[in-house]
């Protein structure tokens, strides 16, 4: 369709969519005005009948309200009129008798001085209007008038309003058609123009010279043109850039997809290679990782069978993270290889400033730029991927460790309570029984001999005394209150001392004697720690000395326990393969400094005891409190 004719369309619909809405406009405005009008009107004429049939219904004349009811059907809207006397019985204009529905349809309340209620009937709509015989006399009078003639005044309305819109849109169809003509003229002539530009003319420019919007539209048209040309050939660029853009993203998302957590380190890489190989066209490649063990660095192959590359001549070694991002850590060599010569590319794999070895790319010709960019970063993609696994395994490694430490905690707190259990019932509870039964005995000797009651009640008062030493030792395994009233040193020199040790065992205590002002959560830890090494020393060491030293420094504690038994070669995985179980209680030890931030080590051999170090810091900021 042609744009005069879209214009001349656009112009009939927006005057017939003004008409239309016009109509409706005054229709709404005309027909509650003339509603508003006929209600006043309505309720006006009602109140005067009410008026002048007062005084015959007060005065028992119903045949003159009847006459009056009767008069009122001259005026040709009213439909009916009733009224409602006080005794409730009803005068009304109907042949026969009144249905009680509209009776009550629109009764009144004694705070409203009129009612109105609007309803259709065999004779249209109909609108009832309802208003008090006379103020406060509970006696009604509605009449029914007709709302028919409302209607037929606002389809006059409509009528009208009609004719003159389609007036309008005919007349506005002639001028829209002379200006669609006017304004297309020059615009299909860019139209013609804009068609031999699709077809690649760009030697072509507008001949349009007016002095309007459209010869301003022409000049920026032929501006464009030539701006046009010269930016074919920056697309081109960009389109170019894009491709090796996306290029790369394919290759680093492809790396990204082979990373699998649970995942064997090599077969990782080997699918990461493929992954690069395919995603570049490249021709082979294999991967070199340094591996740290007890017998010194190695590097280990992955890909295609090459010779083994020693240490001393690994190309990047001393590479770091500054170099390898001015991109200094590359290397270019070739290789000849079934009658064909190769470009190898290597690239370091790294991860912060540490080399974890090197990928090495066989190609036919040697790599752009753009590739060897990428290249760089999926090495340092690749070293990420090898620290995360890492991480990962040792992640769960300490998720082992701590699962059974905290079976061993549910362990010893079970055992914690049988043991006071059986305390309780075996010496506690037999004492109690005992004391009541001296008490009882003592109680039938008052009377009987004053004395023997008397020796008898010093009895259970010794009895109950030792009763509370019994309960005083309970809690003390529990927590000492010696921590809590003279602090860790004392709390650790008693538990030391109390223990049954296989030889006579001298204690030395160095540090500050009084309750260091310390978090109760550090102490607490310090005396657990202390508590278990102390526990092993007796059962193990067989040592005759001691030593113990506790001191704040700065803002850390430092506890540290030795004694001079018999130690052990203190390694975790050769400690499960001689004793055939997880030393659990050390490395419980340092699972409690770990959840508050500090550290424990242990030194231990044959020879000269065992050494235990337990290091908190002080501040909470420095700890790990609520974050374990």
């Amino acid at each position: 369709m042609k744009l005069g004719n879209k214009i001349s369309i656009v112009i009939v619909a927006i005057i017939a969519a003004l008409g239309i809405l016009t109509v409706l406009l005054i229709s709404h405005v005309i027909g509650n005005a003339l509603r508003e009008s006929v209600q006043d009107k309505e309720i006006s004429l009602a109140k005067v009948v009410a008026g002048n049939l007062a005084n015959p219904a007060l005065t028992g004349n119903y045949l003159t309200v009847q006459r009056d009811l009767e008069g009122l059907k001259d005026d040709r809207q009213l439909v009916y009129a009733f009224l409602i006397l006080p005794d409730g019985s009803i005068l009304h204009t109907f042949k026969g008798n009144i249905s009680a529905e509209l009776v009550g349809l629109n009764r009144l309340t004694p705070n409203q001085s009129y009612a109105l209620k609007s309803f259709s009937s065999s004779d249209g709509k109909v609108e009832d209007v309802g208003v008090f015989l006379l103020e406060g006399l509970d006696s009604e009078l509605h009449i029914g008038y007709k709302e028919d003639y409302i209607q037929t005044t606002l389809n006059h309305v409509f009528e009208t309003i009609g004719i003159l819109t389609l007036v309008g849109v005919i007349l506005g169809s002639l001028a829209a058609g002379a200006l669609g003509k006017y304004l297309s003229s020059p615009i299909e002539k860019l139209t013609t123009l804009t068609r031999k530009i699709a077809q690649g003319q760009l030697s072509h420019r507008v001949s349009i010279t007016t002095k309007d919007e459209v010869g301003e539209l022409s000049l920026s048209f032929n501006q464009m043109l030539t701006a046009l040309e010269d930016s074919l050939t920056k697309i081109r660029v960009a389109e170019e850039e894009q491709r090796i853009k996306n290029r790369e993203l394919s290759v680093l998302n492809g790396v990204a997809e082979t990373v699998r957590l649970g995942q064997e380190i090599n077969l990782m890489l080997y699918d990461a290679l493929v992954q690069i190989i395919e995603s570049l066209g490249l021709s082979g490649g294999w991967v070199y990782l340094r591996a740290h063990e007890k017998t010194g660095i190695k590097i280990t192959s992955l890909g295609i069978a090459e010779p083994e590359i020693p240490c001393s001549q690994c190309e990047f070694c001393q590479c770091d993270l500054a170099k390898i991002k001015q991109g200094q850590c590359l290397s270019r060599n070739s290789l000849e290889k079934d009658g064909h010569t190769y470009q190898i590319t290597g690239i370091p794999i790294y991860v912060s400033d540490r080399i974890l070895g090197a990928i090495y790319l066989l190609s036919n010709q040697e790599l752009m730029s753009t590739d060897l960019s990428t290249l760089q970063t999926i090495g340092g993609q690749l070293g990420t991927m090898i620290e995360n696994v890492n991480l990962w395994r040792e992640l769960k490694a300490r998720e082992a460790k701590v699962s059974q430490l905290l079976e061993k905690v549910i362990a010893a707190q079970e055992e914690e309570r049988k043991r006071i259990a059986r305390e309780l019932h075996d010496e506690t509870s037999q004492s109690l029984a005992a004391l009541a039964m001296r008490l009882k005995v003592s109680k039938g000797w008052i009377q009987k001999d004053a004395r023997k009651a008397e020796a008898l009640l010093e009895e259970s008062k010794n009895e109950a005394v030792r009763i509370m030493r019994e309960l005083h030792n309970i809690v003390f395994h529990l927590r000492p209150t010696l921590l809590d009233d003279l602090g860790l040193i004392p709390a650790l020199k008693w538990l030391a001392e109390s223990r049954d040790w296989k030889r006579p065992l001298e204690v030395e205590v160095q540090g500050n004697w009084s309750k260091e002002k310390i978090d109760p959560q550090v102490e607490t830890t310090l005396y657990r720690i202390g508590q278990e090494a102390i526990t092993n020393a007796a059962k193990y060491s067989q040592a005759t000395y001691l030593f113990i030293e506790f001191k704040v420094a700065e803002d850390k504690a430092l506890l540290k326990i030795q004694d001079n038994g018999k130690g052990f070669i203190w390694d975790e995985d050769l400690f499960e393969s001689e004793q055939g179980k997880k030393p659990l209680g050390l490395i419980g030890m340092m699972e409690r400094a770990s959840l508050i931030g500090g550290r424990v080590q242990i030194y231990s051999d044959d020879q000269h005891g065992t050494t235990v170090e337990a290091i908190i810091p002080l501040k909470k900021e420095a700890n790990c409190y609520g974050k374990n």
